[in-house]
């Protein structure tokens, strides 16, 4: 940190929020989450919903890799990132050193801690990415690795239930690939990120 007169707005900030440290959650216990809506944790909820969001369900036969999967859903890449030991790709995630550098990743691979069915979406932390959370936006195309086991019903079971949300230091819930309407009232998909989301079961 600069001292005197060449600290930083950003120094100063951080020095305060040290300074005031949030009490430890066992003095000051959350309040109880209430939960609303269908909790339907079911597969077949999130495929429909992720399909909506824009995502879509890669077939995975009984026996077949998740390599091959990803082989024959994108033929045509030539730069594959991945971030679970199941594929090899052309380059692991923890060795990416810059942005530009995943700004080349066709592919990337990750493996979600959880999926929340009523939004089709899949929750990814620092933990699952490597500290890589900003470079997952700069691929083409993002697969996910997701168990069946690992899906709950809404936002509301996942915040009570999910300890990810209280672990994580950081973490982001991904419903589909980037997209805006905001251009002629038309729906653009990969307008700020990956242009597809892909789920296969695992």
């Amino acid at each position: 940190m600069s001292d005197g007169m060449n600290m930083t707005a950003r120094d100063a900030i951080f020095a305060k929020l040290r300074e005031h440290k949030s009490p430890q959650e066992d003095a000051y216990p959350l309040p109880p989450v209430a939960v609303f809506g269908d909790c339907d944790a079911s597969p077949e909820r999130f495929a429909k919903n992720l399909a909506q969001m824009g995502g879509k369900l890669l077939p995975r036969k009984p026996g077949e890799s998740i390599a091959h999967v990803i082989d024959a859903a994108f033929p045509a890449r030539q730069n594959l990132c991945t971030a679970v030991p199941e594929v090899e790709g052309t380059l692991r995630i923890e060795d990416l050193e810059d942005h530009y550098q995943a700004n080349k990743v066709d592919v990337m691979v990750v493996r979600a801690a959880f999926g929340i069915a009523e939004v089709g979406g899949i929750f990814l932390s620092e933990v699952e990415l490597k500290e890589h959370l900003a470079d997952v936006h700069l691929a083409q195309h993002l697969v996910v690795l997701l168990s069946q086991a690992e899906l709950t019903g809404n936002m509301h079971t996942a915040y009570r239930d999910r300890s990810e949300f209280k672990t994580a230091g950081y973490g982001v819930v991904m419903s589909g690939p980037s997209a805006t309407a905001d251009i002629q009232g038309v729906l653009i998909r990969g307008a700020q990120g990956v242009r597809s989301l892909s789920v296969i079961w695992d």
